[in-house]
């Protein structure tokens, strides 16, 4: 597989564009989130440049607007071009009502009233599933184990998502899991995470905003993506489990704009160069692609344009 990951367009970096990242092969797609009307125009221009491809799968990792926003405008797209098989990937957390009353068991809930919580709560997951449907496309619990066609889902638990829809529901209890600088916000923890094979051999990790307390097996990866746009906590406290943390290539999607709560990596970029690491591989700085040449771990930065009102076609 190779891996494309998306960036800003006509240098705004004041636009929230949150994430779209691309794995593909000569004849399928994975779009792990799509956070982003103009990163659905950008796959939809990718798909028909690279016309073998007939199977798209598309995994939400999560609720927030900037890893879904896109969703829905590409599935209307795919809607409209009959030859892909669209599979689409996310939590499915009404089929977990009994567990997560379970957790909660305050009392006052009953099965339906969580349902009308979970629906309220995860809205865009709501929206794209019912979207999914209502196109005839599969809708498939992102479950780990489960594979996303050459991709496997390695992340979260069972226990670990039901655990996060609790705390969304439950105003009795925090809006926060973990603890130390592996905190994080219940709707990003338990972000779906995908484990991919490149061309050249080497494994990367994708993890959203997931919790680092939420994330295993962090040695087995070649390269691995710094959670929630390069945030500084979290990337520190994947460093520290890593039995040689230098040894890893790292990859930080940040092109979510220059609000507060958007994240970014500009600390993180500043504290990697203190402290002797090679620089991640970062979308703040354009367009990525991996592997470069096919051959070791390298980065093709180069910026998305807009040329007379549509897409530029030069990097496709």
């Amino acid at each position: 597989m190779k891996l494309k990951a998306l960036s800003h367009y006509s240098g705004d970096k004041d636009s929230r564009f949150g994430d779209c990242i691309l794995l593909y092969d000569s004849t399928s797609l994975v779009v792990y989130d799509c956070g982003h009307t103009k990163h659905a125009e950008a796959v939809e221009v990718f798909l028909q440049f690279n016309s073998l491809i007939s199977q798209v799968h598309i995994v939400v990792s999560h609720n927030d607007g900037d890893h879904t926003n896109g969703v829905c405008d590409l599935l209307n797209w795919l809607n409209n071009h009959s030859k892909y098989t669209v599979k689409i990937y996310s939590h499915q957390y009404l089929k977990h009502v009994d567990t997560i009353l379970d957790k909660i068991d305050d009392g006052r809930r009953t099965r339906d009233s969580l349902k009308r919580s979970l629906l309220a709560e995860f809205d865009n997951i709501k929206e794209i599933i019912e979207t999914a449907q209502e196109f005839g496309f599969s809708t498939i619990e992102a479950l780990s184990g489960t594979g996303v066609g050459s991709c496997t889902i390695v992340g979260p638990t069972i226990d670990e998502f039901t655990d996060v829809a609790a705390k969304a529901v439950d105003s009795r209890v925090g809006n926060n899991i973990g603890e130390g600088h592996a905190e994080e916000t219940v709707m990003n923890a338990a972000s779906v995470q995908l484990k991919c094979k490149l061309d050249n051999a080497e494994t990367i990790l994708l993890c959203g905003d997931a919790s680092p307390s939420y994330l295993y097996n962090l040695n087995s990866y070649d390269i691995i993506q710094l959670p929630h746009h390069g945030q500084l906590d979290d990337a520190q406290a994947i460093f520290d489990e890593l039995n040689d943390s230098y040894s890893k290539e790292y990859f930080i999607s940040d092109n979510t704009g220059s609000g507060i709560t958007s994240g970014g990596s500009d600390k993180l970029v500043q504290y990697m160069k203190e402290e002797n690491y090679s620089p991640a591989m970062n979308t703040k700085t354009g367009l990525l692609l991996l592997p470069k040449n096919g051959i070791g771990v390298g980065t093709s930065s180069k910026p998305q344009g807009v040329r007379l009102g549509e897409m530029d076609y030069r990097y496709w």
